[in-house]
């Protein structure tokens, strides 16, 4: 009886289906060595029950549910932003949850926020990314794991308890105001957080600030104010690709008006949900975002509240600036997963170019060229924030990718055990890389 996989297709509406596909022929070929492929999307779910429910859950007379150990449905998570589309079909997928990514399009970033959000539920799921080179060694071992003898699919705890926290990061935070500025991004289905909880724990202040107002603001900062003008002087040679000075001046008219929301509501942090802004501004918020972080104002994107709180952390705790990146891509043979997102402080790069923001093609993105060395990556997740995930590993190189966010890292990882310990602990699609200089905080 020959393998078939029926491979369900999830990507986002800012991606072009056709092109996404077809930037994966080495992928489909790799899969068809070892099974027939039924490629399926989700709507073609949507009158469908979970496998184990098909046919009176197999008990009726004369009635056999396929042969699970020759036929898998496997997800292919093929973009970023299918997170929220993932959840409305959750129910009408086999279990165990069997996800497929790869290096392109957010595509590892967002298996990974979908792996964490089945673990909290306890759904049973397996996570299977393919390297960029899409090497002969993987698709077999890809095939053992699917149809071999093995079992599929974990449900292991989240992460490990958080450490205490020291006195000065204890303080720190019950001075900190954190602005949230229209609210999480759709996709952050396992990113949410009890607030009360973590007020309760932390003493930290939260402030709900609608996109209305940052908009409001936008609109108000005049394209020839002085600190506009300074931006443009400043930064205007580093323009790259199809980049114009009026998309770096409205880039800079987007931090004056983030300044401004800073200054009205007293923010030492803040994270917004910045494609919202995308139709109505029509720009982004990459560089002020950059620009923030530089100043002392930690600054994260997409809404996500644990992100922005493991940054502030860096911050208290080592006195670092943070990166907050998707993983890209992965190399078990190397030990590496590469890392990238679309801004970065200006403090942790020697260099950047500035052109457009990689999913919208639109505003201005930075691609940074981060130093080599001894870096940490970091997260505090759960819905109290009181999880803790922490290793460290070595920067090897910058690479240059053009289906994915613009500054883009290669991580090493100390030993192949460190590797797997990140793919099997759950922390959503965000991690927050610095240096491994500082010293004061806690170990696992």
């Amino acid at each position: 009886m020959p393998n078939i996989i029926n491979l369900v297709i999830f990507s986002s509406s800012l991606h072009d289906s056709t092109s996404v596909i077809a930037s994966r022929n080495d992928l489909m070929a790799g899969l068809r060595r070892f099974a027939d492929l039924e490629i399926t999307y989700p709507s073609m779910l949507s009158a469908r029950k979970p496998l184990e429910r098909l046919i009176d859950g197999g008990n009726c007379p004369g009635c056999a549910l396929p042969d699970e150990s020759h036929h898998k449905t496997v997800c292919f998570i093929a973009t970023g932003g299918t997170e929220e589309m993932f959840r409305n079909y959750a129910d009408a997928i086999p279990r165990p949850v069997l996800l497929l990514s790869d290096g392109l399009h957010n595509s590892f970033a967002a298996s990974f926020e979908i792996k964490s959000y089945l673990s909290s539920r306890g759904i049973p799921s397996a996570l299977f990314n393919a390297p960029l080179d899409y090497n002969p060694g993987f698709f077999r071992e890809l095939e053992k794991d699917l149809f071999g003898d093995a079992g599929l699919g974990d449900t292991l705890p989240p992460s490990d308890p958080l450490p205490k926290l020291p006195k000065n990061v204890v303080k720190a935070f019950e001075k900190t105001n954190i602005g949230l500025i229209g609210g999480a991004s759709d996709w952050l289905i396992s990113s949410g957080i009890n607030r009360d909880e973590v007020v309760r724990n932390y003493g930290v202040r939260f402030d709900d600030i609608p996109l209305k107002e940052l908009e409001d603001d936008f609109a108000a900062a005049a394209p020839d104010a002085p600190e506009v003008e300074k931006v443009c002087r400043d930064m205007g040679r580093y323009l790259s690709g199809d980049r114009t000075p009026d998309d770096l001046r409205n880039a800079a008219r987007m931090y004056l008006a983030l300044r401004r929301i800073c200054t009205r509501h007293a923010l030492n942090a803040l994270t917004m949900k910045c494609f919202g802004i995308l139709n109505s501004c029509r720009t982004t918020a990459c560089l002020a975002m950059a620009m923030l972080n530089d100043e002392g104002i930690v600054s994260g994107c997409e809404g996500d509240i644990p992100a922005l709180w493991t940054m502030l952390y860096a911050k208290y705790a080592w006195g670092e600036p943070a990166f907050m990146a998707n993983p890209s891509s992965s190399n078990r043979r190397e030990r590496t997963i590469d890392f990238a997102h679309c801004t970065i402080p200006m403090k942790m790069v020697h260099g950047y170019r500035l052109p457009s923001h990689f999913e919208s093609h639109s505003g201005i993105g930075i691609a940074g060229s981060v130093p080599s060395g001894r870096y940490r990556i970091v997260k505090i997740s759960g819905e109290k924030l009181d999880r803790y995930y922490e290793t460290e590993g070595d920067l090897i190189m910058n690479t240059n990718i053009p289906q994915r966010c613009r500054t883009q890292i290669r991580f090493r990882f100390s030993s192949e055990e460190e590797f797997d310990r990140f793919f099997r602990v759950s922390k959503g699609n965000h991690i927050i890389l610095c240096k491994a200089a500082g010293q004061g905080g806690p170990s696992r």
